[in-house]
C-alpha cells in the first residue's frame, strides 16, 4: 500500500526543486551578465527556498521575527518575479508600491504572534499570513499580464500558474481555522499543488527569453537587414488585412539615388535610406499600417486614411523628411506615387500598379512630386 507524502517531505522536495531552479537562472544569467532579468528571476527561486527551510526547520515554535521573515520572503520572492519581467519588458524593476504587500504580509504573520497568546497567536498568524501571500500572488500575476506589450503565451503560464496557487491558500486556511476538528491531512494539499505549480511557474519563466527570440528571429526573416523595415515576404503575407477600402498605398523612390552613391559614396546611400525608413515608420506610429523596402531605393507604405485628401497630407508629411545636412546626410528628395484601394479589390495588386503609374508621372512632371491615381 503506498503512503502519502508528509509535509516535511513534500517541502523538502520543492525546496530542493526552488534551489536546482536558482542554479539554473543564476548560471545563465553569469554567462550573460546584461540580462539581469535572469538573475531576479533566480534570486526569487533562493529566497523561496530559504522560507521553506525557515517554516520546516527552524528551531523552536515560531517566533514574530521568524514568521514575519519568513512570509515576507516568499512575498517578495512574488515580486522579484515581477521586476525580473519589468527589466524583461525593459523597464524600471521596481516601483515603490510593491513594498507596501511585502511589508503587510510580513506584519501580518508576526504581529498576531507578539500580541495574541498561545495557539489562538499561531492559527492567526498563519491565516493571516496566508492571506498576505495570497494577495501577493494574484497582485504579481496581475501586474505580470498588464506590463505586456504583447501577452505571449510563456507570460501566460506563470500568470495562471500563479493564479492557480489561490485555491491551495484557501484550503490553507481553512484546515487551520478547523484543525482543532482533526482536519490535518488537508494540510497536504497546498504543499501537493506546489510540486505541479513550481515547476510550471519556472518552465514558463525559462520559456518567456527564448519565446521572443524565436518571434524576433521569425520577424528578422520579414524585415529589411538594413533599414529594419518590411520586405516583400512581410507585405506579401498580410496583403488581405492590408487590401481595404481605407488603406492608401505610397510608392515612394528617392531621386536621383544612383548619383547620391556615385558623388557621397554607398555608405551615404545607406544612411539615406535608414533615414527614410526611420522618418516613414514613425509616422505610422501614429496611425498604423506598414512601410516595405521593395527593393534598392523603392519602398512602398500602405497606410488607413480617411479620403483623398488625407491620404494627400499624409504624403506631404513623407515627402518632408528633416533636414538631411542637419543629419549630417546628403541632400535628397522623394518622389511618391499615391493610389487607393477600390472596395472590389482584394488583392494589393492593383493598387500598386495604379501607385507606380503615379509614380512615372511625379518623375516625368521633374521628381520631387507627389502625383495621384
Amino acid at each position: 500500500m503506498v503512503s502519502s507524502p508528509d509535509i516535511p517531505t513534500l517541502r523538502l522536495c520543492s525546496l530542493l526543486e526552488s534551489a536546482a531552479y536558482a542554479a539554473i537562472f543564476i548560471t545563465f544569467w553569469a554567462r550573460r551578465r546584461d540580462q539581469t532579468y535572469l538573475l531576479h528571476w533566480g534570486l526569487s527561486s533562493v529566497l523561496y527556498a530559504m522560507a521553506l527551510f525557515g517554516f520546516e526547520y527552524k528551531p523552536g515554535p515560531p517566533t514574530p521575527l521568524s514568521s514575519g521573515m519568513d512570509y515576507g520572503l516568499v512575498a517578495l520572492a512574488d515580486f522579484l518575479l515581477v521586476s525580473g519581467m519589468r527589466i524583461f519588458d525593459g523597464k524600471p524593476a521596481f516601483r515603490q508600491w510593491m513594498a507596501a504587500p511585502i511589508l503587510a504580509t510580513a506584519l501580518a504573520a508576526a504581529l498576531p504572534l507578539a500580541f495574541v497568546p498561545g495557539h489562538a497567536g499561531l492559527v492567526v498568524s498563519h491565516v493571516l499570513g496566508s492571506v498576505g501571500l495570497g494577495a501577493c500572488m494574484v497582485i504579481s500575476a496581475i501586474a505580470i499580464l498588464r506590463g505586456a506589450e504583447d501577452l505571449a503565451v510563456p507570460r501566460r503560464i506563470v500568470a495562471i500558474a500563479m493564479l492557480a496557487y489561490g485555491p491551495g491558500y484557501i484550503v490553507s486556511i481553512c484546515v487551520e481555522l478547523w484543525g482543532s476538528f482533526g482536519s490535518t491531512t488537508l494540510d497536504l494539499l497546498p504543499m501537493l499543488q506546489d510540486q505541479v505549480l513550481l515547476g510550471v511557474l519556472n518552465l514558463g519563466l525559462l520559456a518567456t527569453p527564448w519565446e521572443r527570440a524565436l518571434r524576433e528571429l521569425k520577424e528578422s526573416v520579414l524585415r529589411d537587414a538594413l533599414t529594419g523595415a518590411w520586405n516583400r515576404t512581410a507585405l506579401k503575407q498580410q496583403e488581405t488585412e492590408l487590401a481595404l477600402p481605407t488603406t492608401s498605398l505610397f510608392l515612394i523612390d528617392i531621386d536621383h539615388f544612383k548619383t547620391i552613391n556615385d558623388t557621397h559614396g554607398h555608405a551615404a546611400g545607406d544612411a539615406v535610406l535608414i533615414a527614410l525608413s526611420g522618418h516613414a515608420q514613425a509616422l505610422l506610429a501614429e496611425r498604423g499600417g506598414m512601410f516595405v523596402r521593395l527593393g534598392g531605393d523603392e519602398f512602398v507604405m500602405a497606410a488607413p486614411t480617411a479620403d483623398d485628401s488625407d491620404a494627400r497630407t499624409l504624403a506631404e508629411r513623407i515627402r518632408a523628411i528633416p533636414d538631411p545636412v542637419a543629419a549630417g546626410l546628403p541632400v535628397f528628395s522623394l518622389s511618391i506615387g499615391l493610389s487607393r484601394v477600390h472596395a472590389d479589390e482584394k488583392k494589393l495588386s492593383q493598387a500598386m500598379a495604379r501607385a507606380d503609374l503615379s509614380l512615372y508621372r511625379a518623375k516625368a512632371s521633374g521628381r520631387n512630386q507627389i502625383a495621384a491615381a
